[in-house]
């Protein structure tokens, strides 16, 4: 059956995305390259779907990022874009940046036992940034390139540098040097929900995180808050419940409630209470 008129893949649609919009296409994308094969591990394809885009995937595969695009297109009936938007740069460096040679790394981070086990490793990583000073590095293992953390790093004052050391095995060092780097606000994903179950409060913004990679979900979250006037409320969908989160609305004293709507449906109304703690 033709799908002609669905919106085409593109490469900056979440590996997940694809999978779940037309579950067929993972066959196609074990098939397509020997780098796909790890998607049949549940476990992996779990963490890492969410992570990676397909611009991305077509880099760590070494195939053309239109080749991917137009083979996974043409496999669920849908028409390719007329103009592919071209890859993203490698974030690979040629040579270390002098800080590479001279900035003491104060903590190895391996994160491949995590994915191995099919957990998100983002809460460490953040735990060793946040211990990371001023002048000071920590570097990281992982199966693939994790770009998706270059942003949030950058946001808190780190440069990176990446290099592969074989297959599967990818080592990235991140430096603060201090200097911020804002990321643009990303596009509304294909498919985000729209409608709200609540019964809102006058005052609310609503944002949806739903196909953020952790720890955009958090971030992104805890910076909508700090933007948002004292008595409002948040209404936030995500695809889980935000364990991680929790904690840190509990120590800002700000009120919330979850609700599981279905299959990766959730809702987090978020109250930002004033001064004192008691909502407005």
């Amino acid at each position: 059956m033709s799908n002609q008129t669905a919106e085409p893949i593109t490469t900056g649609w979440k590996i997940s995305q694809v999978i779940q919009r037309y579950p067929a296409l993972l066959d196609v994308l074990i098939d397509t390259a020997p780098a796909f094969e790890k998607l049949r591990n549940p476990l992996l394809r779990k963490v890492q779907s969410r992570l990676v885009t397909v611009g991305q995937a077509a880099g760590v595969a070494g195939l053309e990022p239109a080749f991917l695009v137009n083979t996974l297109n043409a496999a669920a009936g849908l028409e390719s874009p007329a103009v592919e938007a071209p890859a993203p740069e490698t974030a690979q460096a040629e040579s270390p940046p002098p800080w590479v040679q001279t900035v003491p790394v104060t903590e190895h981070l391996d994160v491949r036992a995590y994915q191995e086990r099919g957990e998100e490793p983002f809460s460490a990583i953040m735990a060793v940034s946040r211990k990371t000073g001023d002048g000071q590095a920590f570097a990281i293992r992982n199966t693939f390139e994790p770009a998706p953390l270059y942003a949030v790093l950058g946001q808190r004052g780190f440069e990176h540098w990446t290099r592969q050391l074989g297959e599967n095995d990818w080592e990235v060092f991140f430096f603060k040097s201090g200097l911020r780097h804002e990321p643009a606000t990303p596009a509304p994903a294909p498919g985000a929900i729209a409608e709200s179950t609540w019964d809102e409060p006058t005052s609310t913004m609503t944002i949806d995180v739903s196909e953020l990679v952790p720890p955009e979900p958090l971030v992104r979250i805890l910076t909508a808050l700090e933007e948002l006037p004292d008595g409002a409320s948040l209404l936030v969908h995500h695809v889980r419940r935000p364990m991680h989160l929790y904690p840190r609305l509990d120590e800002l004293g700000y009120r919330h409630e979850t609700r599981d709507l279905g299959p990766d449906r959730v809702e987090v109304l978020i109250e930002k209470t004033v001064a004192g703690g008691e909502p407005a």
